[in-house]
């Protein structure tokens, strides 16, 4: 620890955040997976500085996480962009929060004040992913696109709705050739909201198209009409993956 401790000492606040990850120590991929988001509002002059920051920040591709930046195409919020760092470790993101590596994270959040305004922070769990990518369930491809839906559920409805929902799942798998489809709870910073569901497309075309298809299957109706007196839904957006490293 005093050998990683003099490392950081040896080089610029701007890199010492991207150093203190290579300390980590890489875990096997697993479900469920934790993850801590930002929701931002960015100039469009500043997207590239903050690609150029991450770029940097996170070269090290045996981290034990993920980072995510999404631009959101369509939102119930005032956002532009969204940051993810994700893992099924979660001492990982645990780490990330540790005094261990406090001046780097407060450089690395300094330096994106200076690019973005971050309107939200929260952080939850993904419990159920289909067609699991080989780079691990949070593994995201850029240039796809990305359904997502805020439910309200009381605890006692949750294994009721779950339920439903996998039921749907399993009878619909005609429509997720290569598709993600996702279900997780949020744990802090979401408000009402208390689970989300997510569906990757490969275009804005496909989501439509995609959407319409559901629509069309019966099991979808089933699981409305099952759940529509104990989920609410809070809000929904549309993203596009900028870039995962």
């Amino acid at each position: 620890m005093n050998n990683m401790k003099n490392q950081l000492k040896k080089i610029t606040s701007k890199l010492v955040f991207a150093v203190a990850l290579g300390c980590l120590s890489q875990t096997v991929k697993a479900e469920p997976f934790h993850w801590n988001a930002f929701d931002l509002k960015l100039s469009p002059k500043n997207v590239g500085p903050l690609l150029a920051l991450l770029d940097e920040t996170f070269v090290n591709p045996d981290k034990p996480f993920k980072v995510t930046l999404s631009e959101t195409i369509f939102s119930d919020d005032d956002i532009t962009h969204s940051l993810t760092v994700s893992s099924a470790d979660a001492d990982a993101i645990s780490a990330l929060m540790s005094d261990e590596f406090k001046d780097g994270r407060e450089q690395f959040m300094a330096n994106l004040y200076e690019l973005a305004e971050v309107k939200s922070k929260y952080t939850g769990v993904r419990t159920f992913t289909t067609n699991i990518p080989k780079k691990g369930s949070d593994a995201k491809k850029a240039g796809s696109y990305f359904g997502h839906w805020e439910i309200e559920i009381k605890a006692d409805d949750a294994p009721q709705f779950i339920e439903s929902f996998k039921n749907m799942v399993s009878a619909t798998e005609d429509l997720r050739t290569n598709h993600i489809l996702g279900m997780g709870t949020f744990q802090f910073g979401k408000g009402k909201s208390t689970h989300y569901i997510l569906h990757s497309f490969n275009s804005y075309s496909d989501l439509k198209k995609g959407l319409e298809a559901y629509g069309q299957k019966e099991a979808m109706a089933v699981h409305f009409k099952t759940t529509k007196e104990i989920a609410t839904r809070v809000g929904s957006q549309v993203t596009k993956i900028i870039k995962q490293w």
